[in-house]
C-alpha cells in the first residue's frame, strides 16, 4: 500500500483509495491503477498524453483516444479528492505531472471500518420498531435496484466497446462467456498482481472483457497472456 499527501491511501492489489478525511473508500479499475502506477514511479516528471496512453492501453493492444485518457484522468483525481490539481498537475500542451508525495504505507492492525458509499440514513420510529418485514422488504428493495444499475452499466460498457470498435479488427459478431471465482492481472512491466473475484470472461476473440462482483472491469487481448483465472 502506499500513501499520498498523508491523506490518501492506495491499495493496488484490492482496487481501491481510501480518503482518510472522509473515510470514503473508492473503487478504482484497472486502467486508474495502471495510469497511478506509471505516474508514482515518475514523480516530478512532466509525461506526454501519447505516452500515457501508451502504457496504460496500447501496451496491452487496446487502441483508444484521446478522451479516454482525460477521463481517466477525472477518476483518479475524484478518488483522490484533487479538486484543484494539487496531486496530478496538468502542463497545457503537454500531459500530465505527479506531484504528490507518495510513501510506503502498512496499516493498522485493527483499523476502523471504511465507508464504501454514503448510504442514506433512514430512521425507523420506536412505534414501528417490530416490523421488521416492512424494513427488510426496503432493504431488498433497495439491492434489486442496485443489481438493476449495475446490469444497466455493464449493458452500456459492452455496448460502447461494440460499436466503438465496429469499424476496426476488433468488431465481433458473437462471444463466449465464462466464469471463474478467481483471475489475476499481471502487468507486462512485472507490476503488482491485481485480484478479481468471482470473475465473468466475455470473449470476443482477439479481445477479451472481463467483469467481477465489485463490478471493476478489465479489457484485454486474448493472447497477451497477462490475465488467469481458475
Amino acid at each position: 500500500m502506499l500513501i499520498i499527501n498523508e491523506s490518501h491511501i492506495l491499495d493496488i492489489e484490492q482496487g481501491y483509495i481510501h480518503s482518510q478525511g472522509s473515510n470514503v473508500r473508492h473503487p478504482i479499475g484497472i486502467n486508474e491503477i495502471a495510469l497511478l502506477t506509471y505516474m508514482i514511479d515518475h514523480v516530478g516528471e512532466t509525461l506526454t498524453k501519447h505516452e500515457l496512453m501508451h502504457e496504460v492501453w496500447l501496451k496491452r493492444g487496446i487502441v483508444v483516444e484521446s478522451s479516454s485518457l482525460l477521463h481517466c484522468i477525472s477518476n483518479c483525481r475524484r478518488a483522490l479528492e484533487d479538486r484543484a490539481g494539487e496531486i496530478i498537475r496538468t502542463v497545457r500542451g503537454t500531459g500530465y505531472e505527479f506531484v504528490g508525495r507518495v510513501e510506503k504505507y502498512q496499516p493498522e492492525s485493527n483499523p476502523e471500518p471504511a465507508e464504501a458509499a454514503a448510504p442514506e440514513v433512514v430512521e425507523v420510529p420506536a412505534s414501528l420498531a417490530p416490523a421488521k418485514e416492512t424494513l427488510g422488504s426496503r432493504i431488498a428493495q433497495y439491492r434489486t435496484q442496485l443489481m438493476a444499475v449495475g446490469l444497466f452499466a455493464f449493458g452500456a460498457v459492452s455496448s460502447y466497446l461494440i460499436v466503438e470498435h465496429s469499424h476496426s479488427p476488433l468488431a465481433y459478431t458473437s462471444f463466449e462467456q465464462q466464469e471463474f471465482a478467481s483471475c489475476w492481472f499481471t502487468p507486462e512491466n512485472n507490476g503488482a498482481k491485481v485480484s478479481y473475484q468471482n470473475a465473468t470472461l466475455y470473449d470476443f476473440g482477439e479481445l477479451t472483457l472481463l467483469v467481477d462482483s465489485k463490478g471493476r472491469s478489465l479489457s484485454f487481448s486474448a493472447e497477451s497472456g497477462v490475465v488467469s483465472c481458475e
